[in-house]
């Protein structure tokens, strides 16, 4: 691809991206980790504070998003996270990174958590899938 037509498919890409970013996140906020994990490609894999995290079933995705949700919860009083920017990069025809600037806000839309993560997505007949994420903390 060249040209007019690469610039075309970044922006449908980013745009698709940007609608999957916002359905995860409006899930997550929801504490819908069946929705949550739905997104996902099985097996899955994560990466937080440098360890990798394997999760071979939808098993294991379910109760590591599960485990996170009720953190961020318990932890902060996290109510909702807002997208801030997001920096998407294609790579070929079926997959993207997406690097997430997020703000987790509480209950009164105060700033308790200002984090990055970057997740690869996977394009697949069905749409985007979550094939892993790394946060930047």
């Amino acid at each position: 691809m060249t040209g007019a037509a690469t610039a075309a498919t970044v922006l449908f890409v980013s745009a698709t991206v940007d609608a999957f970013l916002d359905e995860y996140i409006r899930r997550y906020a929801a504490g819908d980790v069946r929705g949550v994990t739905n997104l996902c490609h099985v097996p899955f894999l994560a990466v937080r504070r440098g360890e990798a995290i394997h999760m071979p079933d939808s098993g294991a995705v379910w109760d590591h998003f599960a485990a996170a949700i009720g953190a961020y919860r318990r932890a902060a009083g996290v109510e909702t996270w807002n997208r801030l920017e997001t920096d998407t990069r294609q790579l070929g025809e079926q997959s993207v990174f997406a690097s997430v600037h997020w703000n987790a806000l509480d209950a009164n839309e105060k700033v308790v958590r200002d984090t990055w993560t970057s997740y690869q997505l996977l394009g697949t007949p069905e749409g985007w899938q979550l094939l892993s994420y790394t946060n930047h903390f």
